[in-house]
């Protein structure tokens, strides 16, 4: 009983560990006036973003989407940028448009040793929902609009970070001096 009870208390305090460094989040890119340029600011949840042919994105008015501000590529909605996850990510998604053409969206997704997982394109016309959640662990993800007529945009970024290597040794090694102390106290 003593072990049992002991056992399920290191696989609680583990629980709560792994979920307190672990943290989801949703970007809408309205805590920066229009004209910010996004490269770090969001570091400390988890993502960062860099321009690939062009410069990195930035915040701009889109007067078509209903959820404006929004991060677009730069220049303003035609171009492509990479939205990276450090320490990798899972349960991506983020709503996107505004598409004119079926299919010129290209989204292509990449693990955290930057290999290719897959790519996912526009639907269709107007803004969109896009969900990358059966992807697993995602490092970056490459966003390009310059085949569609209008270039694109996205907002309501939102992913679930995983935790550092680092972090849950650290957690680890707590949760067994946690379980010697209870295991002495238990066996006094």
């Amino acid at each position: 009983m003593r072990i049992k009870l002991c056992t399920m208390l290191a696989l609680t305090v583990l629980a709560v560990s792994v979920s307190a460094v672990a943290g989801t989040y949703t970007l809408t890119f309205s805590e920066f006036p229009v004209g910010t340029i996004v490269t770090t600011q969001y570091a400390a949840d988890g993502v960062t973003f860099s321009g690939v042919t062009l410069g990195p994105p930035i915040i701009a008015n889109d007067g078509a989407m209903p959820f404006s501000p929004v991060l677009s590529p730069n220049p303003v909605f035609a171009g492509d940028f990479n939205i990276n996850f450090p320490s990798g990510a899972y349960n991506v998604s983020f709503q996107s448009g505004y598409w004119d053409t079926l299919g010129s969206g290209v989204i292509d997704v990449y693990n955290t040793s930057g290999g290719f997982l897959g790519s996912v394109t526009d639907t269709g016309l107007g803004p969109q929902f896009m969900d990358f959640s059966s992807f697993g662990t995602i490092g970056h993800i490459y966003f390009n609009s310059y085949a569609d007529p209008f270039g694109a945009d996205i907002d309501n970024l939102t992913f679930t970070t995983t935790p550092e290597l680092g972090t849950l040794l650290l957690l680890g090694s707590g949760l067994l001096g946690t379980i010697g102390v209870i295991r002495r106290k238990i066996n006094l």
